[in-house]
């Protein structure tokens, strides 16, 4: 079983001795698992350890409880708190042999399916002895932590005694994998509760973040949520979940896949914006330009024409000039004997 640094304490090796103290904090793992554990009920507990869990649901709840538990040791000291405990490998056993049609209001996975090889598939064989109306509880924990993630950015995966990163632990969940995984199992998640540690106060070191990460970090819930605690109920509706779940991840696709492309257009537009913005003021300098064209030509032409009254004026003058009379003939004899040259 996982757990968090000030969860069960480390005892070395049997497995199911591992972990051997219940943690009564107000918001521990192990108080919020218990909560959600009817008052009175039949109990089936998997991995049960040494029972510290169990003598909790059975001395403050009333509960009658059921275990199952791997270990040998482990499984003879948790006898004093349960009504019977199965010994033996919960994917191996064969529950219906062993559990004989028993129905049960909750059954425990505290921090245990995290251990197994194949989850799933020992959901699915449990789900027949869920009492109707009756729920699964688990506790997970959650691999996309900040701590874990930060570690990976420093190329760290490195497994620890406890944790997050136990070294028991074989399957790694985050919470969209915990969903698929009791989906896929036949059951429907009905209440979420997240253990939250900040990023720096877990096993896992994670040194100097940079503030405009830990800003990130810190906008993202599972970026500080160390573990899952999910209550899940069976239901034939589960794989129409799934399908519509995996509808809704096409349809999110296709909707991010289209904010990428109205981006793309955005961008486009706004540079034929600028484009046309600098066409129209070039254009408009252009006008401008010609403007001061048209005017100097215009004033070009009064001039001209002034200087042609001018003078025209002054050769009306001078054909009325009498020397200017006097001398034509001589005039023509001279243009006549240019031309003949």
């Amino acid at each position: 079983m996982g757990a968090s640094p000030a969860g069960p304490e480390l005892r070395p090796g049997t497995p199911g001795l591992k972990y051997s103290r219940f943690d009564d904090s107000p918001d521990s793992t192990h108080m919020h698992v218990v909560r959600l554990v009817p008052p009175s009920s039949q109990v089936l507990e998997v991995g049960c350890a040494t029972g510290y869990m169990s003598r909790v649901l059975r001395e403050e709840k009333g509960c009658e409880i059921t275990g199952i538990e791997i270990s040998p040791e482990a499984a003879e000291k948790a006898k004093a708190f349960c009504k019977r405990v199965i010994v033996g490998d919960v994917e191996t056993l064969d529950l219906p042999g062993e559990l004989d049609g028993a129905r049960f209001e909750a059954v425990l996975f505290a921090d245990v399916l995290e251990h197994l090889r194949d989850p799933g598939t020992v959901l699915g064989r449990i789900r027949p002895f869920v009492a109707e109306g009756g729920t699964v509880v688990a506790s997970i924990p959650n691999v996309a932590h900040g701590s874990v993630r930060l570690a990976l950015l420093d190329g760290e995966f490195r497994y620890r005694p406890l944790g997050l990163l136990d070294d028991t632990h074989l399957r790694f969940f985050t919470r969209a994998t915990i969903e698929a995984l009791f989906e896929a199992a036949g059951y429907i998640v009905l209440r979420w509760i997240r253990r939250q540690i900040p990023i720096d106060e877990t096993e896992i070191s994670v040194g100097a973040v940079p503030d405009d990460l830990r800003a990130r970090l810190a906008g993202d819930p599972n970026a500080t949520t160390y573990q899952f605690i999910v209550q899940a109920t069976p239901s034939e509706a589960a794989p129409r979940v799934t399908a519509a779940r995996l509808l809704l991840d096409e349809a999110r696709n296709e909707l991010e896949e289209l904010r990428r492309e109205v981006e793309a257009l955005r961008v486009e537009v706004e540079a034929v914006r600028s484009a046309h913005g600098v066409l129209s003021g070039r254009l408009a300098a252009e006008r401008l330009a010609m403007a001061d064209r048209v005017r100097q030509l215009e004033e070009e032409v009064e001039w001209r024409t002034v200087a042609m009254d001018g003078l025209e004026e002054r050769l009306a003058a001078l054909y009325r000039l009498r020397s200017f009379r006097y001398t034509a003939p001589a005039r023509a004899v001279f243009q006549a004997f240019q031309r003949r040259r």
